[in-house]
C-alpha cells in the first residue's frame, strides 16, 4: 500500500495510534508510580485508557455503545485506587472484573446464549444462513467457553504473578506476558472457528470474508 503524499494511509496511521495506545497506560504507570505515587499513576493510567477509549468510538471501533460503562468503570476504579492508596485494591479491582466477566461468558453458552454467538457476526461479515445453523451456534459455544475459561485462568495468573514481584514488575510482566498469548490464543480461535463453520451453509472462510481479494488471490 502506498503512502500519500500527507504520510502513511488512515489504516496504518490508525494501527501506528492503537499500538501507543495500548502501551502508553502502561508506560504512564511505570513512570508515574516511580517518580511521584500511586495515585499519579493510577491517574496517568487512567486519563490514558479514556484517552484511547474515546478515540477508538469516534473512528467507529467495538467499544461504541459501551463507552460510558468503560469510562465509568476506570474512573470508579481510579477513585478508589487514589483513595485507598493500595497497589493490592487497584490491582484486584482489575483481577476480579476479569475472573467475573470470564464467569459470565461461560454462563452464556450454559444457559444456550452465548455472547460470542452475537457479536462474532458483528465483526465478521456472515451470512444469514451460516448464523441460522446449528453448527455456527455450536462453535461460537465452545469458543465462548473457551474465552471465559481463558479469563479466568489468566486471572489467576494475575493473582499469583503479582504476589511474586512488584507493582511495576507485575504490570511489566503481565503486558509482556500477557500479549504474546493472547495474540496466539486469538489466533488459534480464528483457525478454529474458520475450520469449524466450513461446516456451515455460505461460509466461504474467513480469509474470504475479511479480505475479498486475498481469498480470490488463494483460489
Amino acid at each position: 500500500m502506498s503512502q500519500t503524499p500527507d504520510g502513511p494511509p488512515p489504516s496504518q496511521r490508525r494501527q501506528r495510534q492503537r499500538t501507543i495506545d495500548s502501551v502508553m497506560p502502561i508506560v504512564a504507570f511505570l513512570v508515574l508510580n516511580r517518580w511521584a505515587s500511586l495515585g499519579w499513576a493510577v491517574a496517568g493510567a487512567t486519563a490514558w485508557s479514556i484517552k484511547a477509549a474515546v478515540s477508538r468510538r469516534r473512528h467507529g471501533e467495538a467499544v461504541g455503545r459501551f463507552l460510558p460503562l468503560l469510562v465509568a468503570y476506570l474512573v470508579v476504579r481510579a477513585v478508589i485506587g487514589i483513595a485507598t492508596d493500595s497497589e493490592a485494591v487497584y490491582f484486584g479491582i482489575g483481577i476480579g472484573t476479569k475472573a467475573l466477566i470470564g464467569m459470565a461468558l461461560v454462563a452464556t453458552a450454559v444457559v444456550g446464549r452465548p455472547f460470542l454467538a452475537r457479536v462474532f457476526p458483528l465483526a465478521v461479515p456472515l451470512a444469514a444462513e451460516t448464523v441460522a445453523h446449528p453448527v455456527f451456534r455450536r462453535t461460537m459455544g465452545r469458543l465462548t467457553v473457551a474465552l471465559g475459561a481463558y479469563q479466568l485462568l489468566t486471572s489467576a495468573w494475575d493473582i499469583w504473578l503479582y504476589n511474586q514481584t512488584s507493582p511495576d514488575g507485575y504490570v511489566a510482566i503481565r503486558a509482556l506476558v500477557g500479549w504474546p498469548v493472547g495474540f496466539i490464543v486469538s489466533c488459534l480461535g480464528l483457525w478454529y472457528a474458520d475450520r469449524a463453520l466450513r461446516a456451515a451453509p455460505g461460509f466461504p472462510g474467513l480469509l474470504d470474508l475479511l479480505d475479498p481479494e486475498a481469498g480470490g488471490d488463494r483460489g
